[in-house]
């Protein structure tokens, strides 16, 4: 008897604490125990951003260099000077190739020397061939009166053929004294050519940014042109070679626009255009990157030839679209959250029937409506066909050749109807579609019941994402769903 009230006492705790639980639930049912949280679709401009880095450089480097070995005598020219095209900015020692030049100089002469002996031969040659034919005509006119002997006219026919002899003899040593003598021009002229190059000038206007020697320095150019100087060409127009991964390559076309930013001023924020995207790829620890050739402009020279750009290329930009912001497409429904609605309940989204795509970009694409309904009853006779054929038995172990037949089928028949610009438009559509996105977003409706939409999305910036489909301006979209504990978030 004596447990009796405390058998009572615990009952009526026990009821108690069911009726609070059942009129929690009841509060939850009517939405009032959550916070909600919501984005709305707004109009606005959408961008894809691809962020890389890159060093910069001056549009146009050289590297002076030294075609002969020897030793710096004098530098005109130091860091941060500026220079102009045929400028000198260093002398190598010229002693030893003014020597050569003077070495050819007089062997030039030698040879001209040896040019005017030649010639003189020859005219001593022609004089002996000359009295060598008078000889040979009277001494054949003898001859023939019986005058002199058979033996004395043989002697003077020999003459003169060894005059003949002589004579092209002195012209063959004469073209080998001209071609001797062109020979010691031109290495008089390469001579020259070494002493000019003693004096070592700046082959552009620009900048030094790079000195590598010294006064008194020997500068060796056995197997290739030491580098001396690097001169840039103008720095108020400069170049980034950023370095961007595969991923995201596609999209960057030459015009996008740029904005980047350098240690030095990370206050300031400079502007630039992609100029190229090379193909070729670099791979480096299983990661390949292209490069894309940034060009800027740089009036402050503030932008200084080596330093790290943190770029961000604006690969694609849609603007005054339809955005939601992406954590509306991240949210998903609580378990012991509010009740969930079927999908479809709200009357848009879901999946579209093909006619109705096929509607929608035939009249984007400004097809009449007489060839719209062509290719419509066109359609539907092919697909019955088609239908009847899928039914066969071995039509169902080759389901990768019925959807090739039906592929092509729709091929065939949007050929019949659409002129070849069309048909290309079309594919160019359904390439398009093919890259976008589908999503599914919550609406928290007054009932307190969350209702899916199904969304094609399009562009995404990580802050918004663009929407092609599914939603209408102002529409909202639960983000962030919280369960109140005592009725206070």
């Amino acid at each position: 008897m004596k447990r009796t009230p405390v058998l009572v006492l615990g009952g009526l705790i026990v009821l108690v604490i069911m009726a609070l639980f059942l009129f929690r639930g009841k509060g939850d049912a009517a939405g009032g125990q959550y916070d909600i949280e919501t984005a709305k679709v707004s109009k606005g401009d959408v961008a894809r951003i691809v962020s890389a880095s890159g060093a910069v450089r001056a549009l146009t480097t050289v590297e002076v260099g030294s075609q002969l070995s020897g030793q710096v005598v004098e530098l005109y020219a130091d860091f941060n000077s500026k220079v102009k095209a045929g400028q000198l900015v260093a002398r190598i020692d010229p002693q030893t190739f003014a020597t050569r030049v003077q070495q050819a100089k007089a062997d030039l002469l030698s040879a001209k020397a040896n040019v005017a002996v030649q010639q003189a031969g020859i005219a001593r040659a022609m004089a002996t061939l000359s009295q060598a034919q008078k000889d040979f005509q009277r001494q054949e006119q003898l001859l023939k009166e019986d005058a002199i002997s058979q033996a004395l006219f043989d002697a003077t026919e020999r003459a003169l053929a060894v005059a003949e002899a002589d004579l092209a003899l002195a012209k063959a040593q004469h073209q080998s004294a001209l071609a001797s003598m062109t020979q010691r021009e031109a290495a008089l002229e390469t001579a020259n050519v070494d002493f000019e190059r003693t004096y070592i000038r700046s082959p552009i206007d620009g900048v030094v940014i790079e000195r590598s020697i010294d006064v008194g320095q020997t500068v060796a150019a056995s197997f290739s042109a030491p580098v001396l100087f690097r001169i840039a060409q103008d720095l108020g127009d400069i170049r980034i070679d950023a370095a961007v991964v595969e991923a995201d390559i596609g999209g960057i076309t030459e015009g996008d626009k740029v904005v980047f930013t350098v240690d030095a001023y990370p206050d300031d924020q400079f502007s630039g255009e992609v100029e190229q995207v090379r193909l070729a790829a670099t791979e480096l620890q299983n990661v390949v990157t292209y490069t894309v050739v940034i060009a800027a402009r740089n009036p402050q020279m503030k932008l200084l030839p080596g330093m790290t750009a943190n770029v961000e290329i604006t690969a694609d930009k849609r603007e005054g679209v339809l955005r939601i912001a992406s954590g509306a497409l991240r949210f998903s429904p609580p378990k012991n959250g509010p009740p969930v609605a079927e999908a479809g309940a709200s009357g848009r989204g879901g999946n579209e029937r093909r006619g109705g795509a096929f509607a929608r970009q035939f009249a984007q694409m400004g097809i009449s409506e007489p060839v719209q309904k062509a290719i419509g009853a066109d359609m539907r006779k092919e697909m019955q066909a088609f239908a009847k054929l899928a039914q066969s038995p071995a039509a169902q172990f080759d389901r990768n050749g019925m959807r090739q037949r039906r592929r092509a089928i729709i091929e065939r028949v949007l050929k019949r109807h659409l002129s070849a610009e069309q048909y290309d438009a079309y594919v160019k559509q359904q390439k398009a579609s093919a890259n976008l996105k589908r999503a599914q977003a919550w609406e928290y409706t007054e009932d307190g019941t969350l209702v899916p939409h199904a969304l094609v999305l399009g562009l995404d910036d990580g802050e918004y994402v663009e929407i092609i489909r599914g939603a209408k301006e102002g529409d909202a979209f639960v983000t962030r769903l919280r369960i109140k504990s005592d009725g206070k978030s």
